[in-house]
């Protein structure tokens, strides 16, 4: 699943933070804002898909992610998105009603053996297909046939992330998440395993990695390079970048490139 922000700088001060982290990396892979501080998480995205029979999927993303720490090393996050019905992409399913999309979930964070760190944590991700998609008869028989006479689409995801700080600003992670469809009879399940590291520099954060989406016995797989870099304009405020590229895949309509860039801004409040 991918997936998550539209914002406004009015102006960028090229000017060394003395300290920038002094509430933490908040770019950092398992980062849970402490007890009721909130972490905004703004971005807007566009993704491009090209199929390999000449087919091109594009859409335009914003979201809104709001983490608030609870207690110590808990939180919990809730996650408005909107993908756009502009008339210039060519993906043109959506309606002229709104088509929201949510997702409510908490995560966790613990201390293992030798400084690992782990980061479990759960949501409930939903839609409603008919405000997607419209209510044309040709749109209500697409409906049917994917999404049968549901009113939302729901969806369960669980996801555990394991990293370890080390020298210099480094810290790679990893990453395992399942995502399950609790309508259909047959109870679908997508995977994702990634790897990467994070650095950060002065004011910067960077991040590179590796992300591998499959289902188990329909041998449908892809395979995705990723990196991002966010520029620390305070001491609890990011304004950055994300990029993701589509490498390889093996499913039934095969991909010949897809790509996501999205920009992004986050505060600690």
């Amino acid at each position: 699943m991918n997936y998550k922000l539209v914002t406004s700088v009015a102006a960028v001060a090229m000017l060394a933070c003395p300290n920038a982290f002094a509430y933490g990396d908040i770019t950092a892979p398992l980062y849970l804002p402490e007890d009721m501080e909130t972490l905004s998480d703004t971005s807007i995205a566009y993704e491009r898909t090209k199929f390999d029979n000449d087919g091109v999927r594009e859409d335009l993303i914003a979201r809104e992610n709001l983490m608030m720490g609870i207690g110590n090393d808990t939180a919990v996050a809730f996650t408005l998105g909107n993908r756009f019905n502009t008339k210039w992409l060519t993906n043109q399913e959506y309606n002229n009603e709104h088509n929201f999309d949510y997702e409510v979930g908490v995560k966790k964070n613990m201390s293992l053996y030798n400084d690992l760190m782990m980061q479990v944590g759960a949501s409930y991700y939903t839609y409603s297909p008919r405000s997607w998609y419209g209510h044309s008869s040709e749109a209500k028989n697409k409906i049917r046939a994917e999404y049968g006479n549901t009113r939302w689409y729901k969806e369960l995801r669980g996801e555990i992330k394991l990293a370890k700080e080390l020298e210099n600003g480094l810290t790679p992670y990893a990453g395992f998440a399942v995502d399950g469809n609790i309508d259909s009879s047959d109870r679908d399940l997508y995977y994702t395993a990634m790897a990467a590291v994070h650095k950060n520099e002065y004011n910067f954060a960077f991040d590179a990695g590796l992300r591998y989406e499959f289902q188990f016995g329909d041998d449908v797989n892809a395979w995705f390079m990723q990196a991002s870099a966010d520029y620390f304009l305070t001491d609890n405020m990011t304004f950055g970048a994300f990029a993701d590229y589509q490498f390889a895949d093996n499913s039934d309509v095969e991909v010949d490139y897809g790509y996501t860039t999205e920009l992004r801004f986050k505060v600690l409040l």
